[in-house]
């Protein structure tokens, strides 16, 4: 069953234009950092889903991914309260991000 109580979600402005940033702590688990708080609080992802995907892109790259890979996930930052969404995908261009552009 879908999250979001069965509705769309897309990540608000809040998360998006190169606004939410992760790092690594410790170990080589990776956290996403709250944008509104904006000073290291780590959000909480409450739920995932893995999403239907599109044909990968051949890209010419020295290495292509394997599979196709689309999961979506519900953060949340106990501190401020802050609800959100994002994407993570295997179908772009790796490279740099110019001026957080969309890709």
């Amino acid at each position: 069953m879908a999250f979001n109580n069965g509705k769309p979600y897309h990540g608000t402005t809040e998360v998006s234009g190169g606004k939410l940033t992760g790092k690594t702590g410790k170990t080589d688990y990776f956290f996403f950092l709250c944008p509104r708080c904006n000073n290291g609080n780590v959000m909480r992802v409450l739920e995932y889903e893995r999403r239907e995907t599109i044909p990968l892109t051949p890209r010419g790259e020295k290495k292509n991914p394997k599979e196709n890979l689309n999961l979506a996930f519900h953060l949340h930052c106990t501190v401020c309260d802050l609800d959100d969404f994002i994407k993570i995908d295997n179908n772009h261009q790796s490279g740099k991000v110019a001026d957080n552009s969309i890709l």
